[in-house]
């Protein structure tokens, strides 16, 4: 099921053997496409993920390294648009730090992982990150402005 505003929409698909089903995938396929789109549009996608640092790292590495990665983003990620931030604790529990990245669309965010994962530039950007930061979790979430 899929929400858009006050309309749900359900599909149901019934999968027969033989020419239907191959008509049936051809045709749901791309309307689920259409209907998730729809979801998110207009709504940024961010993701947080809670980081602490590795010995001998610093929050200087993290700003210099974050900088890198969100010049990479927005030159490989078609549309680009991507922001990121580290966040430093000031109050509270002041154990770790986190990064939150702020993509377009969620079209936008599948490519950047795809990206990441499919050029040697984007595989030893991970590497940097895992040699400065352990990272114990993450979320993501659609935001939409008020």
């Amino acid at each position: 099921m899929v929400t858009h505003g006050n309309t749900f929409y359900l599909c149901f698909l019934t999968l027969n053997q033989g020419i239907i089903m191959n008509n049936s995938i051809k045709f749901v396929i791309p309307l689920m496409f259409m209907f998730s789109a729809s979801c998110y549009a207009e709504k940024n996608i961010v993701e947080v993920s809670k980081c602490n640092l590795k010995e001998n790292k610093t929050m200087k590495d993290a700003g210099a390294l974050n900088k890198k990665w969100v010049k990479f983003m927005n030159a490989n990620v078609k549309g680009g648009g991507i922001n990121s931030y580290y966040l430093e604790p000031r109050v509270g529990d002041r154990d770790g730090f986190m990064f939150v990245d702020v993509y377009p669309n969620m079209q936008s965010w599948g490519a950047s992982d795809n990206v990441l994962e499919s050029t040697e530039e984007g595989k030893a950007l991970m590497k940097e990150f895992g040699l400065l930061s352990k990272c114990t979790g993450n979320r993501l979430y659609s935001s939409t402005k008020t």
